[in-house]
């Protein structure tokens, strides 16, 4: 499959763990210089990942990389300076286009909620070190950077599907969320990777009326679901949470890897984009 991309510019979301990094130990590839000519080529490509605005950036700042990001399944959108029409930065050289409620406002409100449903989650801040480290597969600054969260809480789920669902529903009365990630819960205000996508594209399209741009999903989840239905190429990448995508229409539509991550996100954007030598 190729979509003649001479004459296409895309935006590519893109989420990390189990799609731009591998899930076993966040290894990269080749994806990072392919990243790198993808810019080079004059595409756009935007992270769009349930991680912290932190690990984020150490990521992308590490590998010489500038590039906007969606943090925490959509709660922050953050361009880099010189990308934004708003010169102020106060975000390490970023500038906010987006931010959701931050989730301390929230969770003071929902604690006879949680009071309800004690028993059947811990909070990831409260594990001790030990089984951050082994839920997460992160240690050190790793794991320090991972725990910087500002519009999300991390929840470890302990009880079953039926208790999850209940408490989904109790949640969603007061228009709080609650996203089931590959590892963990994610709670957080009514917003989503997919919602996040909808407003930065609204901005490429508003900021550069005179182009055309297609769209690029690729994700590995369910909570990357919504941010692939909304693309006009969606890929899916090899993974155990691919059973977790339960859209009928989204899995027909979809393109696939063979590959797990890092080389699946490779494969998929070969067959979509004329990448030249």
């Amino acid at each position: 499959m190729n979509n003649n991309s001479n004459i296409n510019t895309y935006l590519i979301f893109t989420d990390l763990d189990g799609t731009f990094l591998s899930n076993d130990d966040f290894s990269f590839g080749d994806n990072i210089n392919l990243t790198k000519k993808l810019l080079n080529l004059g595409h756009h490509v935007i992270i769009n990942s349930s991680k912290t605005f932190a690990e984020i950036y150490d990521l992308l700042s590490s590998n010489d990389l500038l590039l906007p990001i969606i943090c925490e399944t959509g709660g922050g959108i953050y361009l880099p300076q010189g990308q934004s029409d708003n010169n102020q930065s106060d975000h390490l050289g970023y500038i906010p286009l987006f931010e959701a409620p931050k989730i301390s406002n929230i969770q003071s409100d929902l604690s006879f909620v949680f009071n309800e449903f004690e028993g059947d989650f811990r909070f990831f801040d409260d594990l001790d070190k030990k089984d951050q480290e082994n839920l997460s597969k992160l240690s050190g600054d790793g794991l320090i950077l991972a725990s910087k969260r500002v519009f999300t809480k991390l929840i470890v789920w302990e009880s079953n599907m039926d208790r999850l669902e209940e408490f989904t529903r109790t949640l969603k009365k007061y228009n709080v969320n609650m996203i089931k990630g590959a590892r963990f819960c994610h709670l957080c205000s009514a917003f989503s990777k997919g919602k996040s996508m909808d407003i930065l594209t609204s901005y490429y399209f508003n900021k550069y009326c005179k182009m055309t741009f297609k769209t690029i999903a690729l994700g590995d989840s369910s909570n990357d679901q919504d941010m692939l239905i909304q693309a006009d190429i969606p890929c899916i990448i090899n993974s155990v949470g691919n059973n977790k995508i339960n859209n009928e229409e989204l899995l027909k539509k979809s393109m696939r890897s063979s590959d797990p991550a890092p080389l699946g996100w490779q494969e998929c954007l070969e067959k979509i984009i004329n990448l030249g030598d």
